[in-house]
């Protein structure tokens, strides 16, 4: 528990830092490298994908990320599209022409394919909430916050990590009724329930120290999607692991595991701060 709570500090530290003064060049690599740490586990978990389809996989993930990193702002959604198009495609004809591993063919094409979408593209949303055009570090908002894509990003940290700690904390002080046990037999709808408040306190803490100026009501609705998504995206790591035997996808974090389980309630939390704030205009 001790190293979980240091790791988890320094892990804040890390991120908070990062996201309130790092230059973009900075945030953004930092974002991608979580990705492709996560996406590297996750290749890692069947432990029969040969060293070419894991590297293919890699540099399919690294150019999404950098796409989204880099694409021009008016045509971003294109190049996003075609980057994830072409890296697919690019997959399947690595399966294609592989014909001495035909055997397999069916579950490398799905779990490159999965990896590609569950983590590379998924985890590359966080990069698009804190591109230029949202807001420099410095630029701050008139009551003297972060400026408004960082301040997004914060919340979909914050609104995650107090879900899963909270979560954690409950289950373990009041579990008793079993959430989902074929699929994370420990999770139970006490701590469910303790993470969701979790969630609306991380939400909150947000808004008070760095932009106040966001709605109550815009926040709750945040948190609370927020916190069920992440719970959602804790099940779906869950559900490859148990598939392939695993109990965790990496030891990079002690206390935690792998990236991948440090970042996969996030994974599900990021696209949908992404289309919140942005898309739907709530912030701008």
């Amino acid at each position: 528990m001790a190293r979980r709570i240091v790791t988890g500090l320094i892990l804040a530290a890390i991120v908070i830092g990062a996201v309130w003064q790092g230059p973009y060049a900075l945030l953004a690599s930092l974002l991608a490298l979580a990705v492709l740490l996560a996406l590297h586990e996750f290749l890692g978990l069947p432990g029969t994908l040969k060293p070419l389809d894991r590297a293919a996989s890699m540099l399919a993930g690294a150019g999404i990320a950098a796409v989204a990193a880099a694409a021009p702002k008016d045509q971003l959604a294109q190049w996003m599209l075609a980057a994830t198009v072409l890296a697919a495609l690019g997959l399947l004809l690595l399966v294609l022409f592989t014909p001495h591993q035909m055997p397999q063919a069916g579950a490398r094409a799905a779990h490159m394919l999965a990896g590609l979408v569950y983590v590379a593209l998924l985890g590359s949303c966080a990069i698009l909430v804190v591109r230029p055009e949202h807001g420099e570090p410095g630029a701050l908002v008139p009551d003297g916050g972060v400026a408004p894509g960082r301040f997004v990003l914060l919340m979909a940290a914050a609104v995650t990590w107090l879900n899963d700690t909270l979560a954690f904390a409950g289950g373990k002080l009041f579990g008793r009724h079993k959430l989902y046990p074929a699929v994370s037999p420990n999770k139970t709808w006490e701590g469910s329930v303790a993470g969701m408040l979790g969630s609306i306190l991380g939400a909150f803490l947000v808004k008070w120290l760095f932009w106040q100026a966001v709605s109550d009501t815009a926040l709750i609705a945040f948190a609370l999607v927020g916190g069920v998504l992440g719970q959602l995206g804790d099940l779906a790591e869950s559900v490859f692991k148990r598939a392939y035997g695993v109990k965790d996808s990496g030891s990079i974090l002690p206390g935690h595991g792998g990236m991948l389980d440090r970042i996969d309630a996030f994974l599900f939390v990021a696209p949908f701060a992404w289309a919140y704030f942005y898309v739907l205009g709530v912030a701008s």
